[in-house]
C-alpha cells in the first residue's frame, strides 16, 4: 500500500510513487486533500507512473473548489477522467470559446456523469461543485509543456479568480439556457 512517507514531490502538489504496482486507499485521498489546500493552484496529485516520460500516465487527483482549471486541450493525446468522490461541472468548448457541451460529473451513486474520455485538440475545462473533487486521470506521456495549449480567450491558469469567475459565468449561462 502507498504510505505519504514513500512519495517524492517534484513540484507543490506533484507527487511521484515508487515501485510498478502502485496501490492507494483512503489515507491517501486524505493526504491529497491536506496536500492541496497547500498549494497556490489548491490541487494536489499523486503520479502512478514513475516519470514525467513514461508512456502512460495515470494520476489520482484532488482538486479544491476554488481550483481553477482553464480551459486547454491537448495535441496528439486523449484524457481519461474517472470521479471518485465530489461534483463537478465540465464544459467542452470550440475554437472561439463557446460551448458545445456541458455535462455534470460526480461519483456513479451521484447519477451524474462519471466518466469521459476527451478526444485530442477539445477545449474543456471543469467547474468543482463540492468542497473538492477526487478523480483519476490518464493520458499518454510523455509530458511535454508545448502538447498542451490553454484557449486564449480564456483567463490565465495563474489568475485563480478570474479564471474562477469566469468558468462559474460560463456554467451558470449553460444552466440558464438549460
Amino acid at each position: 500500500m502507498l504510505r505519504q512517507s514513500d512519495l517524492t514531490e517534484v513540484a507543490p502538489g506533484i507527487f511521484y510513487a515508487p515501485g510498478a504496482l502502485i496501490t492507494a486507499d483512503a489515507s491517501m485521498i486524505a493526504f491529497l486533500k491536506a496536500a492541496a489546500m497547500r498549494t497556490p493552484l489548491k490541487r494536489a496529485r499523486v503520479c502512478a507512473h514513475p516519470s514525467p516520460e513514461t508512456i502512460q500516465h495515470d494520476m489520482l487527483i484532488v482538486s479544491h473548489r476554488d481550483t481553477y482549471v482553464a480551459p486547454h486541450r491537448h495535441f496528439g493525446k486523449s484524457e481519461t477522467m474517472l470521479v471518485i468522490e465530489g461534483l463537478a461541472d465540465a464544459i467542452i468548448f470550440d475554437e472561439a470559446g463557446g460551448v458545445v457541451q456541458h455535462m455534470q460529473m460526480g461519483p456513479v451513486a451521484s447519477g451524474r456523469v462519471f466518466f469521459y474520455r476527451m478526444p485530442e485538440r477539445t477545449y474543456h475545462s471543469l467547474l468543482i461543485d463540492s468542497e473538492v473533487l477526487v478523480f483519476v486521470e490518464s493520458t499518454k506521456g510523455p509530458f511535454r509543456a508545448q502538447d498542451s495549449e490553454n484557449a486564449p480567450w480564456a483567463p490565465v491558469y495563474t489568475d485563480v479568480v478570474t479564471g474562477r469567475q469566469f468558468i462559474e459565468t460560463v456554467v451558470e449561462r449553460c444552466a440558464r439556457a438549460g
